[in-house]
């Protein structure tokens, strides 16, 4: 009988997979933490200032230390961001109603 051959990760290998594994469990915890960049928040609606651009260091802090808090109310749908450490201040809110097709016609055209 031939013995089959062992598959081994060499140390290399192991400690890119090791890191590749925390980076995935950090994402996964901002994401829970519910930090704006890892929740719905794109980068182009990153621009914290409203001064019309949002720059490198904003869509940074949305990456990191800006949370974002969603709630709705029927067709009406509100996100709330504040800084991670004060999440009872927020500093943006933003609410968009949304409509359900054919919801205002009483016909349906």
């Amino acid at each position: 009988m031939s013995a089959t051959p062992r598959w081994r990760l060499s140390p290399r290998r192991k400690a890119l997979l090791a890191t590749v594994l925390l980076a995935m469990v950090a994402m996964l915890a901002l994401r829970w933490m519910g930090v704006a960049g890892f929740n719905g928040t794109q980068p182009r609606e990153m621009d914290w200032d409203e001064d019309g651009t949002a720059t490198r260091a904003e869509i940074l802090q949305g990456y990191t230390i800006v949370g974002v808090e969603e709630t709705r109310e029927g067709p009406r749908t509100c996100r709330r961001y504040a800084r991670l450490g004060r999440r009872d201040e927020p500093f943006r809110v933003e609410c968009r109603v949304v409509l359900a097709p054919g919801a205002d016609d009483e016909d349906g055209r």
